[in-house]
This record gives structure tokens, C-alpha cells and sequence, in this order.
């Protein structure tokens, strides 16, 4: 059970055998709801099971194939370590489920490669954001999109409250305090009997924070989502000077965050948000519909395939409600595809390849409905040249 990263996605995405299963379900957190989780998944195997054996695959081979995620039935730990949506995928060699931060619609996929777009909401440029909520007594992270909020599982080497990080590496701290360096190398001034007693206090806090901050970095890696920080007035500022990541928002929510819900925090902190995606989407329409037309925008799928591949495509937004299959032959560039009801097992789902392969090549994605598309079609591209 883990939280899909990036890298993961691009392993997903690049992982080709016959068959592959991708399956999607809604969980709860807490609940009596958790209790029909295992039978959401209980009855999407049931279905995969039976197209396996309508197509000639004998028993034991199902049973093998479908063994990791059966086991998963039983496992009252697992179900009780969810999110708000669970996405599996398997095949014969590899077995791999991530938790989702957001509620998904059951769905079984099988094909020659895994379908990843119910997963791109977490990597792509509109609704995904985070809150850090921190006091001297307590560390919270919650991911949160438009719809939902969950706090998630902090890093083992984060301390959770100020005296643990004082007490965590004792004689390192009075090293680094007594030459006045923290990790990310700025002054903290000193503490351990040196200064005033506020300059004491706020180096103490400063290193709290920079581990805060430096346990958090293989949350963040290659994260493009907005932070919000939660926390009384003076510790906001003290993070943003400690800390590298280039996404935080200048606006956060002031008052100890200790005692306020996920929910409350959600409804604090979407209005900072909000504002953020809009103004990307908006963006990005805008200057699609200015390069329309022109060699620096496309909005023909074979075209934009091409592109992404080579990495050219900049900014990409994709139909979420639409889905195209099709087969793209790397050595020629050449693409055959059909609409979405015309799918075949061997077929790419072409959108989710085409936003694999922008955001490899360090593109941004944008994930939209269809009427929310700039063009007709459900995709279109702004390239880098």
C-alpha cells in the first residue's frame, strides 16, 4: 500500500504485458462504509475473473493472476489504512495498489498496458494542493483537491512537535546552533545559553521547522501542487525562510491549527487555492487560443502524441470524461487510433499516453471535462517550438 509518486507513474505507464489489469474503487477512511470497500473489490475481480475465463484462460491461470489482489480481501489492516479511492494494478510479474486522495468511480480496465488516467488528478495542474499544519506541539499534512481532504502518513524522520526535535540529535543541534548555521545553511543564531532568550527560542524553532521541511522533500519531489500552511502567526514566516519549496502560498491560515478538522481546514484553505488554478487554466486557455493556428499549437491527437514523446509539448489539456485508443509505433511516429467504444486489448489509451509522456519530459498537464476543452477535441497542446 503507497502513495503513487511520479517516478511510479512513468514506471506504470512504460510497463507493457498481456494482460494488464487496472481496477479503481472509492474507499473510506472511517465508518461503517469501510466495510463495503473489500466488497467493491470483491466483485470487480469477480468480473475480471469471468473475462478471463470467457476468453479461454483456464482456472488455475486466473487464479494466479488475480492471487495478489484477492489476498487483499481479508487484509482488515489494509482497509483500514485507506484514502478516498484506491487504484491496483497487476499483472503476471508486478503487483502494485496506491492510495488515492480523492474519490474515484469503480472501474476495470484490461489491456495490454496499464490505464493510468484515473490517477493523472495527482500530477496534473488543477485541483491538487496540500496543507501543512504545524504547531510546537504537533505536524499534520493533509492533500486535498476541490472535493475532498485526507491527512496522510508523515515520513518516519519528521518530529512531531518542537521538544522532539530538540531532543532528536542533541549533539548535532549544539553544533550547528554554536556556529550559527542551520541545514539549509542560513544563521539561526544561537541557542544552549548563547543570546537572548527569544533568539534561543526562535533558532530552536528554526531547526524544528528545517527538519520539518527537509522530512517533507520526498513528499514534494517533483510536485507542482500549491501548499497552504496552517499555523499561528510567527511559525509562517520562519517555514517560508527555512524552506526550498517553490510552491508554497503567500496567503496561509493563521490561529493553531490543532484543534480545526480536516474539513475546516479544507474550507480555509480552498479560497487560497482556488484563485491559483484558475488563474493557470485561464492562462493556458488564453494562449492556446492564441497560438491556434500556428506551428506552436496543435489540437490533433497523432500530432500531439508525436510531440510529447520528443518533448515538446509544454502545457497539455486532456478530456477527463473522454478517452481515445489507439496503437503509436515509437520507430515511425505513425498512430492508429479509433474512438473511445471501439477499444481493443492491444490498443494505448492515447491521452494518458500522451500526458505520461509531457510530464516526463517536464511538461505541465491539465485535466478538464470536455466542455471545458478549448477545441473539440479532447486534446490540445501548446508546444515548446
Amino acid at each position: 500500500m503507497e502513495d503513487l509518486t511520479l517516478d511510479q507513474l512513468k514506471g506504470l505507464a512504460q510497463q507493457a504485458a498481456n494482460p494488464s489489469i487496472s481496477l479503481f474503487l472509492p474507499t473510506h477512511r472511517t465508518g461503517q462504509e469501510t466495510q463495503q470497500d473489500p466488497i467493491r473489490l470483491k466483485n470487480l475481480l469477480r468480473d475480471a475473473e469471468q473475462h478471463f475465463l470467457n476468453s479461454g484462460m483456464g482456472p488455475r491461470e486466473v487464479s494466479a493472476l488475480l492471487q495478489p489482489a484477492q489476498a487483499l480481501l481479508n487484509d482488515s489492516y489494509f482497509w483500514r489504512h485507506q484514502y478516498d479511492g484506491l487504484a491496483v494494478f497487476m499483472a503476471a510479474d508486478n503487483f502494485h495498489s496506491y492510495r488515492l486522495p480523492y474519490c474515484v468511480e469503480e472501474l476495470l480496465i484490461i489491456a495490454q498496458s496499464y490505464y493510468v488516467k484515473p490517477v493523472l488528478p495527482l500530477f496534473t495542474n488543477n485541483g491538487h494542493y496540500y496543507i501543512l499544519a504545524i504547531s510546537q506541539n504537533e505536524v499534520r499534512l493533509f492533500e486535498g483537491t476541490r472535493h475532498s481532504v485526507g491527512q496522510i502518513d508523515l515520513p518516519a524522520e519528521i518530529p512531531t512537535s518542537l521538544n522532539e526535535a530538540l531532543k532528536l540529535d542533541e549533539p548535532e543541534v549544539q553544533l550547528q546552533m554554536h556556529t550559527g548555521s542551520s541545514p539549509g545553511g542560513a544563521s539561526t543564531g544561537m541557542f544552549h545559553g548563547q543570546g537572548s532568550g527569544a533568539e534561543e527560542k526562535e533558532a530552536g524553532i528554526e531547526h524544528y521547522l528545517s527538519l520539518v521541511d527537509s522530512g517533507l522533500k520526498k513528499t514534494f519531489r517533483e510536485q507542482q501542487a500549491p501548499l497552504v500552511l496552517a499555523g499561528v502567526d510567527y511559525l509562517l514566516p520562519i517555514y517560508r525562510r527555512v524552506s526550498d519549496y517553490a510552491h508554497i502560498m503567500p496567503e496561509g491560515i493563521t490561529g493553531s491549527p490543532e484543534h480545526l478538522r480536516s474539513e475546516q481546514l479544507q474550507e480555509q484553505a480552498w479560497p487560497i487555492v482556488e484563485p491559483y488554478f484558475r488563474q493557470a487554466m485561464e492562462k493556458i486557455m488564453a494562449q492556446y487560443r492564441q497560438l491556434a493556428g500556428t506551428e506552436k499549437a496543435a489540437d490533433n491527437i497523432k500530432e500531439i502524441v508525436a510531440a510529447a514523446v520528443n518533448g515538446r509539448v509544454d502545457r497539455l489539456v486532456i478530456a477527463v470524461d473522454t478517452q481515445v485508443w489507439g496503437l503509436f509505433n515509437p520507430d515511425t511516429g505513425e498512430i492508429v487510433y479509433h474512438q473511445e467504444g471501439q477499444r481493443k486489448e492491444d490498443h494505448l489509451p492515447l491521452l494518458d499516453f500522451a500526458a505520461v509522456q509531457t510530464l516526463q519530459n517536464g511538461g505541465t498537464v491539465f485535466a478538464v471535462s470536455q466542455d471545458e476543452m478549448p477545441t473539440k477535441s479532447a486534446i490540445a497542446a501548446v508546444f515548446r517550438y
